[in-house]
């Protein structure tokens, strides 16, 4: 909403009702929170935030984030809030009473694939990179393409890095809180790689595992995709959905490791989910 915060039952059903007169939220690691930041100015300009419940009841007090916290914040997590902090304003842990603590290889260019209350994906060695005047899609449109995937879990501290694969021109992320990179569970990951020449605005979608140490990526099936199309999991964690030939929706089912297509136009989506079927 332009004048604030507010939230729906995930079936659409009923009305709307205003969690704060905030356009600012975020995630947050508790089911069924979200945080909420209200912008005081001044001198030098503060960010308060506070848990307020999704139902409806009392929020948490009110708490200052560090001076030079940027706007969005990204979520909340397991182990603080995800932020972006500091001089160099690359991504970093919070919680009050404390400094915050840099992520690892983060920097002022570091750019998110996913976040989870539990799993943090960005990409590191990122440069700007611009589609060409004649391209067939998206002409002009500059993107990141970063050398390496990092994926850390913040309760235990555990880092994987993704080198880019050969032969392409580097990983594509698509910004925190835009694309459902990370299986439900944790287990696997998706993501864009640029196609050369990158003036055209082409990638192609790997699948890695963010368990145990076969993490190295392969190729999802007939995943060649322009710029800035989404990806989504099902609520089960079994199939992946993605932009396919044609620019049709295509799922690929992790068990048979197998792709199908459909006639559904897809998927270039401000935001892409997948929801639980209600039908019998």
């Amino acid at each position: 909403m332009s004048n604030g915060t507010a939230a729906i039952r995930d079936d659409l059903s009923g009305g709307t009702h205003l969690l704060g007169s905030t356009p600012f939220f975020a995630p947050a690691a508790s089911p069924g929170h979200v945080w909420l930041f209200r912008v005081l100015h001044g001198k030098p300009i503060r960010i308060q935030a506070r848990l307020v419940p999704v139902t409806g009841g009392s929020s948490s007090a009110p708490v200052m984030l560090p001076t030079g916290t940027q706007l969005p914040v990204v979520r909340g997590t397991d182990a603080g809030l995800l932020i972006r902090a500091g001089r160099s304003l690359s991504l970093a842990l919070w919680n009050p009473g404390s400094a915050p603590r840099r992520l690892p290889y983060s920097t002022s260019s570091t750019d998110g694939f996913d976040a989870t209350s539990r799993l943090v994906a960005y990409g590191t060695g990122c440069k700007s990179q611009g589609t060409s005047a004649h391209a067939l899609y998206e002409p002009n449109a500059g993107y990141e393409a970063c050398k390496m995937m990092r994926v850390l879990n913040v309760a235990t501290g555990r880092l994987i890095s993704f080198a880019a694969p050969p032969g392409t021109a580097g990983w594509v992320p698509n910004g925190f809180n835009l694309v459902s990179a990370i299986s439900p569970g944790g287990r696997m990951i998706a993501a864009y790689a640029a196609v050369r020449p990158q003036g055209q605005g082409k990638t192609r979608l790997y699948l890695m595992s963010i368990r145990g140490n076969s993490g190295r990526p392969r190729l999802v099936p007939a995943s060649e995709a322009h710029l800035f199309a989404r990806t989504a999991w099902s609520p089960n964690g079994s199939w992946l959905f993605y932009q396919g030939p044609g620019q049709h929706l295509w799922a690929y089912q992790l068990s048979s490791g197998k792709a199908r297509g459909s006639s559904t136009t897809c998927c270039q989506y401000t935001v892409m989910v997948a929801a639980p079927s209600h039908s019998g």
